[in-house]
């Protein structure tokens, strides 16, 4: 609508009153002269009841936006009193496309008015902005506003305007950012976009936005580093919109490239890191990836740098201070996969560069690095062997009654900053030692006692065994052999499963002295002299350490065996020994008495093999006889 201000009542008075006005102004400046005052207000002195007027600026808003835009147009206003004292205002608006962002304040002051034409047809549209005073009631000040809707017409926005990004030289992966392409405009637009760079794309490079869409558009900004020199690199994303408002716009991108970074590392330490796509290009290998590392050595410093990965085929560099390259390797000897760089003398003191890299190119993974000053662990210690429980010690060629065995020892290396391991060749009596560790224990902390439980260790078989220190380097220190007795004898003998002794029955033998009685024979002898019978046979038992004797059952041979009486035992021989037991008989006045006889192996745990009986003839009573008195 239309609005006419009407006029003021200062301005009435002025038209009522100009000639008094004028003798009044004289009047007041003989006053001011008279009595030395600053000012003199004419409406003050026409109608002193009203109070400073409230002073809008602009005093009317003309705008124009397209139809369908959902961009608001933003306009300020600024609101002050005539002679600059403060004043309270309040503002209202009636259209519906008109906002206030404030209804209410003090001059001076300023308030937003946002006007929208998304909803609007194509013309022009009034309201008025009425502000009202309460230091000047019944003045109102109205600011009319006219907009202008336009024809529709697509409008082009994108966020963000720039970019800021970093990678390191060479690296391959490459670094994204999305451009959100909108269209507040009320009719559909087509973008395309280009760049100035070849290490900039997009996809896609071309789209569509209907009307009011801020949110569904994209397009996949990609910054390639890869074949990127280091410094700051800038280049230039353009969007356009044929026919659309606010086309082309154009998105600012800076892309700082870095040299590889040179991560500090100590000596006789162990780095876990891994190589990946975001990490430098090696300078030395093309197309690989590399972590590189600094470090600061002695003059004479004997170091060595190894390189291990379960993803990539290692590649270890090493340059001084200057790039200069002083050693590189593929295969560490006697290695697969593994790079190394041993015994490396540092010629001067300074820094060195470690280059972690891959043989072939583009190849990632994790991988571990180290770097040692060189010294051999130190012999290990306070070594010993225990039973399962890792508390009752096995003596030296004693025999444990179980299939484990517990070793213990304490390790130490010079590098006190070094992991270190026991490890164990454990093999039995009867093969000579390798040199090649059976058991390893954890890496520990250097001072640190180290355990290993050996198990499923073979029945019955003797073990020796010795124990050496290594890092995480592999440098080990010399095998100490245990017990200190003979490689070729048993530390320790393993019998977790306990059995019976056996006799061998065809060695079953009876003397009457040195004289061997054959079966059926006798002893000989005068009446009542006393005759001593001999029984001796080969006995075995296959737990070791058992020492075992031979017991005799000798009856008549009207009597039969039973296991408890006429029984006879030697002394205790070692397994595979002849044992012998003897019996006493006296030669009768009249005949001779007739015997048979049967023996067993029997240990000193009570374990006895089965009878065995001597002659090959019959036990059955009256029984066949073995040997007679006399």
């Amino acid at each position: 609508m239309d609005v006419t201000r009407r006029a003021s009542l200062f301005a009435r008075v002025q038209i009522h009153a100009k000639p008094a006005a004028i003798h009044l102004a004289t009047g007041c400046l003989l006053l001011v002269l008279a009595m030395s005052v600053a000012t003199c207000r004419l409406d003050k002195l026409v109608k002193p009841a009203v109070h400073d007027r409230l002073v809008v600026n602009p005093a009317s808003l003309l705008d124009s936006a397209h139809a369908g835009s959902s961009v608001e147009v933003i306009a300020t206003l600024r609101l002050a009193s005539a002679d600059g004292a403060t004043l309270s205002w309040n503002a209202t608006a009636t259209a519906p496309w008109l906002t206030l962002l404030t209804s209410s304040g003090g001059a001076p002051d300023s308030m937003v008015a946002k006007l929208r034409a998304d909803t609007l047809s194509q013309a022009i549209h009034h309201d008025t902005i009425a502000f009202t005073s309460m230091q000047s009631p019944g003045d109102t000040v109205k600011v009319p506003v006219a907009f202008t809707v336009l024809a529709p017409s697509p409008e082009l926005t994108v966020s963000s305007l720039a970019r800021v990004d970093s990678a390191f030289a060479g690296s391959q992966r490459p670094h994204t950012f999305t451009v959100r392409i909108g269209n507040t405009g009320g009719l559909p637009l087509t973008w395309s976009g280009s760049v100035d760079r070849p290490w900039l794309t997009l996809s896609p490079d071309t789209g569509s936005v209907p009307p009011q869409d801020t949110t569904s558009a994209s397009t996949l900004v990609s910054l390639t580093p890869s074949a990127l020199g280091p410094g700051m690199q800038t280049g230039t994303v353009t969007i356009t919109a044929p026919g659309a408002i606010g086309s082309p716009k154009t998105v600012t991108v800076s892309f700082k490239i870095k040299p590889c970074a040179e991560a500090p590392i100590l000596a006789d330490t162990v780095v876990a890191a891994s190589i990946g796509v975001d990490d430098c290009g090696a300078p030395d290998r093309a197309g690989s990836l590399a972590k590189r590392y600094s470090l600061t050595a002695n003059a004479g410093d004997s170091l060595s740098f190894r390189l291990t990965s379960g993803s990539f085929d290692a590649y270890l560099t090493l340059h001084d201070s200057l790039g200069t390259l002083l050693s590189q390797n593929d295969e560490c000897p006697g290695s697969t996969g593994t790079a190394c760089i041993l015994e490396f003398r540092a010629p001067a003191t300074g820094r060195y560069v470690i280059e972690a890299t891959t043989a072939a190119a583009g190849a990632t993974g994790a991988f571990s690095l180290s770097v040692v000053r060189e010294r051999a662990p130190s012999l290990p210690q306070a070594i010993g062997q225990f039973r399962g429980d890792s508390t009752a010690s096995i003596g030296i060629g004693a025999v444990t009654p179980e299939s484990v065995a517990v070793f213990k020892a304490t390790v130490n290396d010079p590098n006190l900053r070094d992991s270190v391991r026991l490890e164990l060749e454990v093999v039995e009596v009867s093969s000579p030692f390798s040199g090649t560790a059976t058991h390893v224990s954890n890496y520990l902390g250097v001072g640190q006692t180290a355990w290993i439980r050996a198990t499923g260790l073979t029945e019955n078989a003797g073990y020796h065994w010795r124990a050496r220190t290594c890092d995480r380097t592999l440098r080990c220190s010399s095998w100490v052999s245990f017990g200190g007795n003979s490689d070729a004898a048993s530390d320790f003998w393993v019998n977790a499963i306990p059995e019976n002794p056996t006799i061998d029955a065809f060695s079953l033998n009876q003397f009457n002295g040195a004289l061997v009685i054959p079966v059926g024979g006798g002893t000989g002898g005068g009446a009542g002299s006393a005759q001593t019978v001999t029984f001796k046979a080969t006995v075995s038992d296959a737990d070791p350490g058992d020492v075992l004797v031979l017991e005799v059952e000798s009856q008549p041979t009207n009597k039969a065996f039973d296991g408890a009486t006429n029984l006879y035992r030697g002394t205790s021989v070692a397994s595979g020994s002849t044992a012998a037991a003897a019996a006493g008989y006296t030669v009768p006045l009249l005949g001779a008495n007739n015997y048979h006889w049967r023996a067993r192996a029997c240990d000193q745990t009570s374990r006895c093999s089965a009878w065995a009986s001597f002659g090959g003839n019959s036990d059955v009573i009256t029984a066949a006889t073995d040997f007679h008195v006399p």
